[in-house]
């Protein structure tokens, strides 16, 4: 139950928090797998506090009511709350504890219906200032002339797993001008290669999963990063669903220190599935796993899972997808920021007029 408290922080002045405790089953944290219990809480409220919808300003359990609830060593859970206060995730307050300090935005609305109330909020205004409807579809077409003469931005989108990172970046195009470059680089290769890492230094911007921004930066200090965060795909929502309830469901990670996150994950889409058996793609026993399981799971990187089901089973990917309200309210804002400051540095007009476009194309020519 949301309870709202009133704490004396810092400056002496009053600041509004939110005490909602995580719900961590006991059960999500496995003593007999072969991962060490504290990377597997780790990766448990890792994907929590970066994947899900918790607000901004939420308390924590105290280490020793989260260490007993999960039924494990209060230094072991100490060490994990600061390796998430290390990696961005939590912010740590002496004498009142850890609190999470990552804003969630709200969902965007992408329906006709709102973009024709905002059309009809634009014309109203256009009537009160007496500029009449041919002047302004002059002025709209005008600026969307303009959007095409944007200064370009090159970006530079960090993933785990090339393939899907493919695909996360189509996504994230959408938002882009269309004058923008992005390309691919993996957290590997960008260990690997110091080519790779002059291109992200060099780019404009450096996406990555908002979970793994504080890795990235320790890589590339240099780099101008930006996290973005994640949430499950609508494919995957719905298959999730979708499951009979009576299924044997095997949820399998590719990476063991998310091996956690995996029961909570489907059973936030469905409930109403108890049966689930939690797995690592390598795991010794995984064959005799996927044998007995009606449906199969895999985490995103662990392909060929898929490629052992035998015909008839149920199998799909946990995907995810940039979330849409990230791009639109968060990412797009930020990146006009750096075309604006591209202007200025270039000795443009931070916001071009209409006639002044064939200036202005000349410029991005040059």
């Amino acid at each position: 139950m949301l309870r709202r408290k009133i704490l004396l922080y810092d400056r002496s002045d009053l600041e509004e928090y939110i005490t909602l405790p995580l719900a961590i089953d006991p059960s999500y944290i496995d003593k007999s797998l072969p991962v060490p219990v504290g990377r597997q809480l780790y990766g448990l409220l890792s994907y929590q506090l970066s994947h899900g919808d918790i607000p901004k300003g939420t308390k924590l359990k105290s280490v020793r009511q989260m260490a007993r609830d999960v039924g494990i060593a209060q230094a072991t859970v100490a060490q994990v709350y600061q390796d998430l206060r290390d990696a961005g995730l939590l912010e740590m307050r002496q004498g009142s504890g850890a609190y999470t300090c990552l804003s969630i935005p709200q969902q965007a609305d992408h329906d006709r219906g709102s973009l024709r109330s905002e059309i009809e909020i634009l014309l109203s205004k256009a009537e009160r200032l007496g500029i009449n409807r041919g002047t302004l579809v002059s002025m709209v077409s005008a600026q969307a002339q303009l959007r095409q003469v944007r200064p370009s931005l090159r970006i530079v989108f960090v993933g785990v797993f090339e393939g899907p990172a493919a695909d996360y970046v189509a996504e994230i195009r959408r938002v882009l001008s269309p004058s923008d470059r992005i390309s691919i680089v993996t957290f590997d290769h960008l260990r690997e290669s110091a080519g790779a890492r002059r291109t992200c230094r060099e780019a404009d911007a450096v996406l990555t999963f908002l979970h793994r921004e504080a890795e990235l930066l320790g890589v590339i200090p240099e780099a101008r990063v930006i996290g973005v965060r994640f949430i499950p795909s609508n494919a995957t929502r719905k298959a999730l669903a979708s499951i009979d309830p009576r299924a044997r469901v095997a949820a399998i990670t590719q990476l063991e220190d998310y091996i956690a996150i995996m029961r909570p994950s489907v059973q936030r889409f469905a409930p109403h599935v108890a049966d689930i058996k939690v797995s690592w793609s390598y795991a010794p026993d995984i064959e005799s796993v996927i044998a007995v399981s009606d449906v199969v799971i895999y985490a995103t990187g662990a392909d060929h899972i898929g490629r052992m089901v035998p015909p008839g089973v149920t199998c799909f990917e946990y995907r995810h997808t940039p979330d849409p309200a990230v791009l639109e309210n968060d990412l797009v804002p930020r990146l006009a920021v750096m075309r604006e400051a591209r202007d200025i540095a270039r000795g443009a007009p931070a916001t071009a007029r209409p006639g002044d476009r064939h200036h202005h194309q000349q410029e991005i020519e040059e």
